[in-house]
């Protein structure tokens, strides 16, 4: 089969891989639709050691075939997933850290991974890794069920409470989908912080309060909404290296920023600006089954609304050609979804 994978700084290569086959505890998925996240993007671009197994993560697919010892799922059923509960041998584990198994983490994005993601036919992985998802999603909409679950274990690492004024720094997938979960978590204003119109449009359709430029549009409405004492606390989704400060600049004081948006770039802080205020620094990664669980449900019942954000389905062929383009700006699309099987 064809896989597409990032193999370093500006290359994308679709490469020919065996077609996997079940061991005892393994599923193959045979993958209907997978997103182009940012992060594989940001690994073209900045030229990361990528692990081939999470470059194309956001997938949708249906169980191909099972090994004999698999009880959680069965083969026909539509299914997605990510990393693996704790093995509970590993030195974490034992620790009573399972969130951070290294067993479960060299199976996600590791030496012990699949050679390929979600950019080809089948995917052959642990069957703990998978999750069957409610039958009434529609598959395109299945696909952002896994950044959907980033957002959701963002806004569950945070220091969000109920009535929190929030900001929610780049409205790329992952920050539209972090405004919709820290609004459903209770936030009592969440303010969408994007310097691209259309992006602030989208926002307010999917339910954000407010939608602002960086800068001093952003400060005036802060400063009307809190008399001057800022945000509780902001999410930064944006994941490039200048707005790290920004986000600590945009909260009050013994307030608190969650860092969501990946970058693999040196950032610039100032440490006397964090320390003078206090503020309380989280940051966010993955996310376990169970929340996966959850946002899926979140998706089903309407709580979380993910077709706005879905661009065009593209097939293999068109696949490094689409994420030159998203690196280069040369197309603005917020979620674009790959379809291995056509052409």
């Amino acid at each position: 089969m064809r896989a597409g994978l990032v193999t370093g700084k500006g290359q994308f290569e679709l490469v020919e891989r065996e077609d996997p086959a079940p061991e005892a505890d393994e599923v193959v998925v045979a993958i209907q639709r997978c997103g182009i996240c940012g992060s594989d993007v940001h690994a073209y671009v900045e030229g990361w050691k990528y692990s081939p197994s999470v470059c194309g993560h956001e997938w949708v697919g249906v169980i191909a075939a099972s090994g004999q010892g698999v009880v959680n799922v069965k083969e026909g059923d539509r299914v997605t997933g990510a990393i693996a509960p704790g093995c509970g041998r590993c030195l974490e584990c034992r620790n009573d850290l399972s969130q951070y198994c290294r067993t479960a983490w060299s199976d996600y994005a590791g030496p012990t991974g699949p050679t390929s993601g979600g950019f080809a036919p089948f995917l052959g992985l642990k069957a703990e890794r998978v999750i069957a998802i409610p039958e009434g999603i529609d598959t395109d909409d299945a696909a952002l069920i896994e950044p959907a679950s980033v957002a959701f274990h963002a806004v569950r690492r945070s220091q969000l409470q109920v009535g929190d004024v929030v900001c929610v720094v780049g409205c790329g997938p992952i920050g539209l989908l972090t405004a919709q979960v820290a609004k459903a978590a209770g936030a009592g204003v969440v303010i969408a912080v994007e310097p691209d119109e259309t992006r602030r449009k989208l926002a307010l359709a999917t339910g954000s309060d407010i939608a602002v430029a960086p800068g001093d549009e952003l400060r005036g409405v802060l400063d009307d909404l809190t008399q001057g004492l800022q945000a509780d606390i902001a999410f930064d989704c944006a994941g490039i290296p200048q707005t790290m400060q920004q986000s600590v600049d945009m909260v009050r004081r013994g307030g608190s920023v969650c860092l969501v948006g990946v970058t693999g770039q040196q950032a610039q802080i100032s440490p006397i600006r964090w320390i003078s205020k206090e503020v309380t620094l989280n940051t966010s990664m993955v996310f376990t089954l169970e929340e996966m669980k959850a946002t899926a449900n979140m998706i089903f019942d309407g709580r979380l609304s993910v077709a706005p954000l879905r661009g065009d389905v593209i097939d293999l062929d068109s696949l490094g050609t689409t994420i030159d383009d998203l690196a280069e700006r040369r197309i603005d699309a917020v979620k674009i979804l790959v379809d291995p099987t056509a052409g």
